[in-house]
């Protein structure tokens, strides 16, 4: 047997846009939360998601997680590693690098009913911060050199006989 080409989630595509509109936030935000109101699947969606073979959006993971919103942060991830620069998201120049730029912080909140509304919402917040995994593995690479403080939680030489 071959391998199974890689293909994204057909939910998550749908939150591209969003999902570009929320990082393009973060960025300018960068280091402080930045949020949005994820509204529930509409009839036409969940009409959508079942001819695609996806019958319940309202899924939970072994997380507890919604499908509905693991798609939304899987859109907002993927973006995250595949245009996100240090400088800001660059959408359709994918990165050389597999690692991201910068480190994404997720946040789901509590649903919220605002007046207006027909339905309650979830609150999703995200933050950027400037260390991305590239920054953390050159770290890494720095403490088998001996660059690294270390902290009292890690393990040393001294501390095995092996």
């Amino acid at each position: 047997m071959g391998a199974v080409p890689y293909t994204r989630d057909p939910v998550s595509v749908w939150f591209d846009p969003a999902a570009i509109r929320l990082i393009q936030r973060a960025y300018a935000n960068r280091d402080g939360w930045t949020g949005v109101y994820l509204a529930p699947p509409s009839l036409g969606q969940r009409a959508r998601a079942a001819q695609l073979g996806i019958w319940d959006l309202g899924e939970r993971d072994r997380w507890g997680e919604v499908r509905w919103v693991r798609a939304f942060k899987r859109s907002c991830f993927w973006h995250v590693k595949m245009f996100g620069d240090y400088d800001g998201l660059h959408v359709g120049q994918y990165r050389i690098s597999p690692y991201p730029a910068v480190a994404l912080e997720w946040d789901t909140g509590q649903l919220v009913y605002k007046r207006g509304w027909p339905s309650r919402r979830r609150a999703i917040r995200v933050a950027i911060h400037d260390r991305g995994t590239s920054q953390f593995r050159q770290a890494a690479r720095e403490a088998k050199h001996g660059y690294w403080p270390g902290t009292e939680l890690q393990s040393t030489l001294a501390d095995r006989d092996w």
